[in-house]
């Protein structure tokens, strides 16, 4: 029943600062810095209650620090993702752009994904998808609808025309 915003202003900066990044542009720094100055503004637009659910220091009130280039791409686009993992906490958007590293910039699984032990016991999976379920698989191969999905053979899917980005 709590409203949720589905894409804003701004993912929608985040996006045109990897763009310009992917382009060779040199606007992507500028466009991090002005989100980072505005995020008082912000914020607590897009978090209904921001600054009780996010008291003291950790509470920024006027801007966040300006950002400075690393140097690389490769440091850019770390700065980039991890820019969005921390403004589009809690959206679902992290999954999606740790994929990407790997599919899109070449990364390895291993760089992106974490591994090993688990902090609080046991160790991480090799898992980097979401298994579609048996009955999504049987909308996808035409259950609900009369197109069959040539990508969704039987089985737990786990490679790739089944991954979810």
């Amino acid at each position: 029943s709590a409203p949720m915003v589905l894409a804003d202003g701004i993912e929608a900066r985040l996006i045109e600062a990897e763009a310009d990044l992917n382009a060779g542009g040199t606007n992507w720094l500028t466009i991090l810095n002005d989100l980072r100055s505005q995020v008082a503004t912000l914020m607590p637009a897009r978090i209904i209650g921001y600054s009780s659910k996010v008291p003291g220091p950790n509470n920024p009130t006027t801007t966040l620090a300006p950002l400075t280039d690393p140097g690389t791409f490769d440091s850019q686009l770390d700065m980039i993702m991890a820019e969005r993992a921390y403004w589009m906490f809690i959206t679902a958007h992290r999954l999606g752009d740790m994929r990407r590293l790997v599919r899109d910039y070449g990364r390895s699984q291993a760089d992106v994904f974490p591994s090993g032990p688990y902090f609080k016991g046991g160790t991480y999976g090799d898992d980097v998808n979401l298994p579609l379920e048996f009955d999504e698989q049987a909308t996808r191969q035409g259950g609900l609808s009369s197109r069959p999905d040539p990508h969704c053979g039987g089985g737990t899917p786990r490679r790739p025309p089944f991954l979810i980005v």
